[in-house]
């Protein structure tokens, strides 16, 4: 039996950020002899959203840092301490920039994360003819269309009250904006920073990331390394792409990933993983 992880965004699912019926047939093909999971830097009830009960699978979330079972059972989890969470928030709240803290069942985002958002692109708007600014617009819905998004106030409140958060995911629609938050981190020795899908930069612990999260499922299943598959696009997908025996990237990925891969697939408009599934790795 192998254990095959699969990222999502850019990989499983294609630009309209869904599962195509060819992707999800070949998940339910692929898992009826071996273990597919999925890794992503997306909260498990996101996950568990798109899947919609279609599949049952394993999931490494929010970059590592939760792994359920394929029953939902959580195997392990790897909190942001309490300080840093704080830190971060308050770096976002005085730069006045969108957030989104994952917590065990919500996505919270500042009460007013739209606004903040909306502000940040008016701004930009001399710069962008009206089709890209529409294009912006339409990549920040997308994380307003998570499960469990949340807006609220006092979220650094919540979290002294005793409220876990596994990843703090910062949008910018200026990458100098996410590179100065980076620049302001990046030496902190508990926390580990990866861009993720444009205009995004995600901040967890340094003790999790998807390769870990490989090595931790891949032993509860009692699966040898030797027989551990990945399939992925992006920088948050190099730690599993260290990880796994084989290393499968797909066509619209980054060239670092390509670089260490073994196969090469269609890109996530084209059914990669379908493709890679069943006629490369040849899983059913």
């Amino acid at each position: 039996m192998k254990l095959v992880a699969i990222d999502l965004d850019g990989t499983l699912l294609n630009k309209d950020h869904r599962i195509s019926d060819e992707n999800m047939n070949a998940l339910s093909a692929a898992s009826e002899h071996h273990l597919v999971a999925i890794a992503t830097g997306r909260a498990v009830m996101d996950v568990q959203a798109m899947l919609g009960g279609r599949v049952s699978l394993p999931v490494i979330a929010s970059n590592g840092a939760t792994i359920f079972d394929h029953s939902g059972q959580l195997l392990s989890e790897t909190p942001l301490s309490q300080e840093t969470a704080e830190q971060l928030i308050a770096y976002a709240e005085n730069h006045r920039l969108y957030y989104e803290a994952t917590t065990a069942h919500h996505l919270l985002i500042p009460f007013d994360g739209k606004q903040i958002i909306r502000e940040e692109l008016d701004a930009s708007d001399k710069r962008l003819s009206k089709e890209s600014a529409q294009k912006a617009w339409a990549r920040a819905e997308v994380q307003f269309a998570q499960a469990g998004w949340q807006p609220r106030s006092e979220i650094r409140s919540l979290i002294r009250s005793g409220h876990a958060v596994y990843k703090l995911l910062f949008f910018s629609f200026n990458k100098h904006v996410l590179a100065e938050l980076r620049e302001q981190f990046v030496d902190q020795a508990d926390l580990s920073c990866t861009y993720s899908l444009g205009y995004t930069l995600e901040f967890n612990s340094s003790k999790s990331d998807k390769g870990k999260g490989i090595h931790q499922l891949a032993k509860h299943y009692g699966i040898n390394q030797k027989d551990t598959i990945v399939i992925g696009d992006s920088d948050n997908d190099l730690p599993m792409f260290h990880a796994a025996a084989t290393r499968v990237a797909m066509g619209n990925a980054i060239a670092s990933i390509k670089e260490i891969s073994s196969f090469v697939t269609l890109d996530c408009n084209h059914h990669g993983v379908a493709y890679s599934l069943k006629n490369q790795l040849e899983l059913y």
